[in-house]
């Protein structure tokens, strides 16, 4: 089973150049309310993103990176799967790809 720990983001959407992070430990279960607009779909999008490189609506990758700004894009996820504990971090504007396992990078390809 995937346990996730934490995501943050930063330049992604309407979110701007400061670290926006959830943690995932403070209790067993998370439940994300909010009136429209306040950025629930924005946590999907940055987690699909860091999983699987796409956001999780149907726009372009390109349509994440915030409009202002224009660049660095980054999204940092932690989870663990069983006793491993991984993180991986991907950006774009500069384009970042690494997964850690247990604190080791692993091979990429």
């Amino acid at each position: 089973m995937i346990i996730f720990k934490s995501i943050k983001w930063k330049n992604i959407l309407s979110t701007g150049d400061v670290w926006t992070e959830i943690s995932f430990v403070r209790s067993k279960s998370t439940l994300i309310v909010g009136e429209n607009g306040a950025g629930k779909s924005t946590i999907l999008d940055a987690l699909c993103f860091a999983l699987f490189g796409r956001p999780f609506r149907k726009i372009n990758k390109s349509q994440l990176i915030n409009s202002i700004n224009k660049k660095g894009l980054l999204v940092e996820v932690e989870f663990s799967v069983g006793k491993k504990k991984y993180s991986i971090k991907r950006g774009i504007k500069p384009n970042l790809f690494e997964i850690y396992s247990d604190g080791e990078m692993i091979n990429q390809s």
